[in-house]
C-alpha cells in the first residue's frame, strides 16, 4: 500500500528521552528514536534522531518546539526528506 505521506527526520541533543517520549506518544503511533554521536557548533554531544512518516506538519512543527524547550536548545534540525513511503 502507497501512503502519500512524508518522513521527517528530528535530531536533537540527548536529554530528555522520557519526556520526549511521552511528547512523541500524544501526537504519533508510529516512530522511531535512535541515539548518536554529533557536533554542534564544534561541541561533541550525545544526539537523538527521531523518524517521522506523517501527513500532520502541524503536528511535527508542533513536537519540535516542544523538544527545544524540554532540552533548553537553540534549535533543533528538522529534516523532510522526499521518499515513497510504501507499506508490505
Amino acid at each position: 500500500m502507497f501512503y502519500n505521506k512524508a518522513f521527517y527526520r528530528i535530531i536533537t541533543e540527548r536529554k530528555e528521552d522520557y519526556q520526549i517520549e511521552k511528547i512523541l506518544d500524544s501526537y504519533f503511533e508510529s516512530y522511531t528514536m535512535y541515539a548518536a554521536r554529533g557536533v554542534y557548533k564544534g561541541e561533541k554531544e550525545d544526539s537523538l534522531i527521531i523518524e517521522i512518516i506523517s501527513e500532520d506538519y502541524q503536528a511535527i512543527i508542533s513536537v519540535c518546539h516542544k523538544i527545544k524547550i524540554i532540552n533548553n536548545q537553540e534549535s533543533v534540525m528538522l529534516q523532510k526528506i522526499k521518499s515513497e513511503v510504501i507499506e508490505i
